[in-house]
């Protein structure tokens, strides 16, 4: 009788082992596919530093529900919108960073939106000019509204003067990133073009359009890919590409997507220099 208990509570004890080894198995699975789904990335690659995760701040984050609001004006955004007397409720980036101390070798925040476009603002820029960051939009009343423009949205105080370039626009932001500026551009650095003025059409790229076309997995996806939609190595296909962007990027386009006013025509000229020499790398 006491073998036939003896083995029975053995019996029992070995299942329960089972069990509990069982259960410990899948809560490390459930985790490690957490930890996995859940990471950042960056050019395709998971943004860790010094084995720890960059900080991460999405649009219903509680921290702007701490965060001095003001209502402003914006000369700036309402020269690039075509609009007069708008006004934004914002709060300062700088006041985001005072929350957050990002690590002090990440100098840039990635800014992913909502309809796959991807700004990226160097702190240095914050710093410099002050920059704000949009919870609500008031248009003056009978304006169009495109349905991009959207909080969150970066905006130029009316004291700061920066350069008049697309990157100081950007909105419908979702999620911030603290990255490192080195590492977001770095496959755009190893490109090897061959005159400076390629160069010069690549800074105007980044500030400009980068943040809709994407190259070398760098940047967003909103729009299409120019290397692919256009042959930039004929004649024709230059004059194509430049009858497409005036359409579909200058003034009075129904998206008011007017990145035409950014560039004059020698900067129009350097830009598609340095498309068509990364066209012919490829």
């Amino acid at each position: 009788m006491d073998f036939k208990l003896r083995s029975l509570f053995d019996l029992r004890l070995r299942s329960a082992k089972k069990i509990i080894l069982s259960s410990m198995a899948l809560i490390l699975f459930v985790f490690i596919l957490s930890s996995c789904l859940g990471a950042p990335t960056l050019n395709g690659n998971s943004i860790y530093q010094d084995g720890k995760e960059r900080i991460s701040i999405t649009s219903r984050d509680l921290v702007f529900d701490s965060l001095e609001k003001k209502w402003i004006s914006s000369t700036y955004f309402d020269r690039g919108m075509k609009y007069e007397g708008s006004q934004l409720e914002v709060i300062s980036f700088s006041d985001l960073f005072k929350k957050y101390s990002p690590d002090k070798n990440l100098d840039a925040i990635l800014l992913n939106c909502a309809d796959d476009y991807q700004g990226i603002i160097s702190i240095n820029d914050v710093k410099n000019y002050d920059l704000q960051l949009a919870l609500k939009i008031k248009l003056p009343q009978g304006s169009d509204r495109p349905d991009w423009l959207q909080p969150l949205l970066i905006v130029v105080p009316n004291h700061a003067k920066p350069p008049f370039s697309e990157r100081f626009f950007t909105a419908n932001i979702i999620e911030l990133h603290f990255v490192r500026l080195a590492d977001y551009y770095a496959p755009l650095e190893s490109l090897g073009l061959r005159n400076a003025y390629a160069q010069f059409g690549l800074e105007l790229f980044k500030d400009n359009c980068l943040f809709c076309h994407s190259i070398q997995k760098v940047g967003g996806n909103k729009g299409t890919s120019l290397l692919s939609a256009f042959d930039l190595m004929s004649g024709d296909g230059k004059n194509r590409f430049k009858e497409k962007f005036f359409k579909m990027h200058g003034r009075g386009n129904i998206t008011k997507q007017n990145t035409g006013q950014f560039l004059t025509n020698d900067q129009f000229d350097a830009l598609l220099e340095f498309l068509h020499e990364i066209s012919a790398n490829n």
